[in-house]
């Protein structure tokens, strides 16, 4: 017992109950309206006896409803009890064969509620048939063209109901878009059986009165000629508006997706849930919108190893061996007895040492402009001007370096910075197969050859004057010209420079 009770409140949680009101509903609803319209507004034959036997239609009609919807509620639950079995235990059904049914849900509920309708047709015509031919005909027209409304009403009220089901079952791919009518297939049927079938029967009662079935008298036809019109106006209406919502819907859904991606949002998502071409189109919003979301990853993760603005440029164009002049600032970072440092900490120390240096190091020539072209490792190569130009890119690199001397003071690790400007080849060097964005050039070396001279010097920071002419005046009044040295490699001298201590409008 307790075990239907969880089934019963399991199942109520769910949209089951709404659909299946829904669709009873429907049927309920039209069965009824066509044994009124045919017991009290079509204008029979002109025989005494019809309206005293008609006086069994309501009885038979009403009974037969009943019986049709017990069978209809017992065969629909044994046709989608695999479903409703997937809903409860998903991990223990196979996904493909879940998937079609769900999808074609409407169509099997369609199909279903015509062949409970034809059985009542035969029934009741044959019933008739043992009293009047005519009477027969009437009857079995009628209830036929009920029929078709009713059953088109059916499926698109369940193409809507079954969304949120067919949206779970469809969340992970759809492969096949004959799961369901096509959009033009659909609006078409829409208009033939919503609109079409009901005028349709206000020719034939015309007809009919032309051929003298209904008598001479005019009047008797138009209380059906009025009802099939209002039917057509009402079964129009809510056919319309059901076909409309299925085109509609999902594309209100995409345009809601599509303003969240420009906002920002990648990871924007749209339910599937139509297994026509719509369906098509669902999918391959969300499949686009995977493919974007990995193009971002890819990009921000191979932006992390070469660079932002190298990796933007990458992405944007076909980068091609070889490189061109460019006038850069180069600055260049070397740790202080990493050796020995290695020597007496652990390797996780050690590593973890280095990424705090990095962050630091990173961080500080990030917001100067600059971009890390490399990690050598334990030394970090900086270029300002390169990929992209930048309006004086030795004062942003000797300003990164000051702030470098401060960044760095309370680290573990001590380094030593060096920063020349100068005319350098930047672009890819390597083969065809692997190569990387790089600069080389005077520049390169000569930074790298100040930081040696930086680590013995007070503040760990040089420049030369060289590099120093080519900043702002601003930032040459924050260094202070030292000593002539002869940099190991180079035949001459070269005149050094250290930042100055930070003054008190510095501070401020």
């Amino acid at each position: 017992m307790s075990r239907l009770l969880r089934a019963l409140k399991w199942l109520w949680g769910t949209s089951w109950p709404l659909y299946a009101a829904t669709v009873l509903g429907t049927n309920v609803i039209g069965a009824l309206a066509i044994m009124m319209f045919v017991r009290f507004l079509i204008p029979l034959p002109e025989h005494s006896s019809f309206d005293a036997d008609l006086s069994f239609l309501p009885v038979v009609g009403i009974t037969y409803v009943v019986f049709a919807v017990l069978v209809g509620i017992a065969v629909t639950f044994m046709m989608f009890r695999p479903v409703l079995d997937w809903q409860r235990h998903p991990e223990a059904h196979d996904p493909n064969m879940v998937r079609n049914l769900v999808m074609r849900i409407p169509i099997y509920q369609s199909v279903l509620c015509a062949i409970v309708w034809l059985i009542g047709i035969v029934i009741a015509t044959g019933i008739a048939a043992s009293m009047s031919v005519s009477l027969a005909v009437v009857i079995a027209v009628s209830t036929l063209m009920a029929c078709a409304v009713v059953s088109l009403l059916t499926y698109l009220e369940a193409e809507r109901l079954v969304r949120p089901v067919a949206a779970t079952a469809l969340a992970r791919r759809f492969e096949d878009s004959t799961l369901e009518p096509p959009v033009s297939q659909r609006l078409r049927m829409t208009w033939v059986l919503t609109i079409g079938v009901p005028v349709l029967g206000i020719l034939l009662l015309i007809l009919g009165y032309d051929k003298g079935i209904f008598g001479s008298d005019a009047a008797r036809i138009l209380p059906a000629i009025v009802a099939l019109a209002l039917t057509a106006m009402v079964t129009g209406y809510l056919g319309t508006r059901l076909a409309v919502a299925s085109v509609v819907d999902p594309i209100l859904e995409l345009q809601e997706a599509i303003n969240r991606v420009r906002r920002g949002d990648n990871e924007a998502q749209v339910d599937i849930y139509d297994g026509s071409e719509i369906g098509v189109l669902q999918a391959g919003f969300n499949e686009m919108m995977r493919g974007l979301s990995e193009r971002q990853r890819v990009r921000d993760l191979f932006g992390r190893y070469v660079g932002t603005e190298v990796a933007r440029r990458a992405l944007e164009e076909r980068p091609t061996l070889g490189g061109e002049d460019r006038k850069v600032a180069v600055l260049f970072v070397d740790v202080i007895g990493s050796t020995t440092f290695a020597v007496n900490h652990a390797p996780e120390e050690v590593v973890e040492a280095l990424n705090e240096f990095f962050e630091r190091v990173v961080e500080v020539v990030h917001r100067n402009k600059g971009v890390i072209n490399k990690f050598q490792g334990d030394a970090a190569l900086a270029i300002f001007g390169a990929p992209l130009p930048l309006s004086d890119a030795t004062g942003h690199a000797l300003a990164a370096a000051r702030e470098l001397r401060i960044e760095l003071k309370n680290l573990q690790l001590k380094a030593g910075i060096g920063v020349a400007a100068g005319h350098v080849v930047a672009g890819h060097i390597g083969g065809h197969a692997r190569f990387e964005y790089t600069v080389i050039g005077d520049a390169v070396n000569q930074a790298a050859r100040l930081t040696e001279i930086a680590k013995t010097t007070p503040g760990r920071t040089v420049t030369n004057a060289a590099t120093l002419r080519q900043a702002n005046e601003a930032e040459q009044a924050r260094w202070t010209l030292m000593k002539s040295v002869e940099l190991r490699g180079r035949g001459e001298m070269t005149q050094i420079a250290r930042p100055i201590r930070p003054t008190l409008a510095d501070r401020s």
